[in-house]
């Protein structure tokens, strides 16, 4: 995702996850445990992070826990949005690593009963996207400039095991969610940085509208039934994650579609009492302790895995091509790592793909200590589908994936017209360094690195051409060290 104005980050499981002081077992059964539970962390950690910000963001206790913890308030009940007022700024350091190109929309749907109806107006100025998720984080299905086109339209989103009519004049989304629980993304492009250009994106916004099918076309009616309170959230109950894993599989259980079979290995995490209908209180002692360092290693691995996995170019790292609907392929850990916790969702490589770099052209981490150049020759702008709205954008992050305190040149949009300049052969020069450079020519611009610091830039491509999204073959410029 990267976030909605920003979104949670691993800190929320630094909180969840306590550093326990456990040391290392002879006993076989604990060993047993500890293995298998690394597997079962790794694939049903999805099924964590979704159960905690669903909670966080569409119920009461959430929201006030949110307040008191100092985390972004995305609040909203089930079935209605939250909509992003401003673009990400500095201002925010809540991690996750934001765009500041769009204007996020976040909704939790539950259509365990009833399949829901978005509409979206007629957007023909800007780019503008929604992505639909699965409890696994795996997407199912876009509306959007790419996916749908421009024109205003009726969508209905509905669980694999609905079989009613679908009204007239209403589109249906296939193929169905395969879960119950359906996290909304929107993207709402802004096309410069203008106040009067955000309020119309604003305006946009306010036009996506959810309706539950039993109330179409009339004016939706509240959600009811209480939302999930998971067991992570209990910062002292060390099996927290597990008891929130198994909840949230009995209510949208993994497996589906049926062309996947999981079966065996759902099977397999059962002997350690964790899946769908099992339950954490039938575990020995020795499979609770071998759990509670699953869960304390799984998150660690995870971390390490979001930063490194994927196809390098030219020293920037592209997502793996699978990202996405990664679970979809059976690769469990670009699900977890890079689609769930590196941002709770991942969009599909042909809506956009995020490019990322924390090394120069040598191979040296980037620190602010340091002025690099970053130079696009006239042929080597990221490629894109301008009669989509696609764009490409830089945006620099410090190591806490926020944008950099007090600075006010975090991200080069090229789309913005004040990045619209070229230098004389077309290209164009990014300055990289800590200090506001003195002058700067035409068809250069700066972004403000932390001073003394490591920090890492995404380039968002959106709409991509398919050297970005298919065969990944297109080279960012190198990031070189300036002489």
């Amino acid at each position: 995702m990267s976030n909605a104005a920003s979104t949670p980050d691993a800190s929320l499981f630094s909180l969840q996850l306590p550093q326990l002081s456990l040391p290392d077992s002879d006993n076989a059964e604990e060993e047993y445990a500890y293995s298998l539970g690394i597997q079962a962390y790794i694939y049903g950690f999805p099924w964590i992070y979704n159960a905690q910000l669903r909670w966080l963001w569409a119920s009461e206790a959430g929201k006030h826990f949110s307040e008191k913890h100092g985390l972004p308030d995305l609040y909203a009940p089930i079935n209605t949005f939250h909509h992003a007022a401003v673009l990400a700024t500095p201002a925010a350091q809540t991690g996750g690593a934001p765009n500041t190109d769009t204007l996020y929309s976040t909704a939790w749907l539950d259509i365990a009963e009833d399949p829901i109806v978005l509409s979206v107006p007629a957007v023909t100025e800007r780019y503008f996207v929604i992505e639909m998720v699965c409890m696994d984080a795996d997407n199912f299905a876009y509306v959007g400039t790419h996916a749908t086109g421009t024109e205003a339209g009726n969508y209905l989103i509905a669980p694999h095991h609905w079989n009613g009519t679908v009204p007239d004049g209403v589109a249906d989304i296939l193929p169905r969610s395969r879960t119950d629980t359906v996290f909304l993304l929107g993207r709402t492009g802004v096309n410069n940085s203008s106040t009067t250009e955000v309020q119309a994106a604003n305006e946009v916004q306010q036009q996506y509208l959810l309706t539950p099918l039993a109330d179409w076309p009339n004016a939706p009616t509240p959600y009811k039934k209480p939302v999930m309170i998971p067991w992570g959230v209990d910062y002292n109950h060390t099996a927290g994650a597990w008891r929130t894993m198994n909840d949230a599989m009995t209510q949208n259980p993994p497996g589906l579609p049926p062309g996947i079979n999981q079966e065996q290995l759902l099977n397999l995490f059962a002997t350690i009492n964790i899946g769908p209908n099992q339950h954490v209180e039938q575990q020995s002692e020795a499979t609770r302790i071998g759990l509670q360092r699953a869960a304390r290693d799984g998150l660690d691995l995870l971390k390490k895995f979001s930063k490194s996995r994927g196809k390098s170019v030219n020293n920037w790292t592209y997502p793996p091509q699978d990202v996405g609907r990664a679970g979809q392929h059976s690769d469990f850990i670009t699900r977890a790592a890079v689609q769930s916790l590196s941002g709770i969702c991942a969009n599909d490589p042909d809506e956009a793909v995020y490019i990322n770099t924390s090394i120069d052209s040598k191979g040296n981490e980037l620190n602010g200590s340091n002025c690099y150049r970053m130079t696009f020759s006239a042929g080597n702008f990221p490629p894109f589908n301008a009669d989509m709205h696609g764009f490409w954008s830089v945006t620099l992050y410090n190591s806490t994936y926020n944008l950099c305190p007090g600075s006010s040149n975090y991200s080069i949009n090229g789309y913005y017209p004040e990045f619209s300049t070229t230098d004389a052969e077309g290209g164009m020069t990014i300055v990289i360094q800590s200090d506001k450079p003195d002058s700067l020519p035409a068809g250069s611009y700066w972004l403000q690195s932390p001073s003394a610091e490591s920090f890492f830039l995404i380039l968002r491509v959106y709409v991509p051409g398919p050297t970005v999204s298919f065969t990944q073959t297109y080279s960012p410029p190198a990031i070189d060290l300036a002489s």
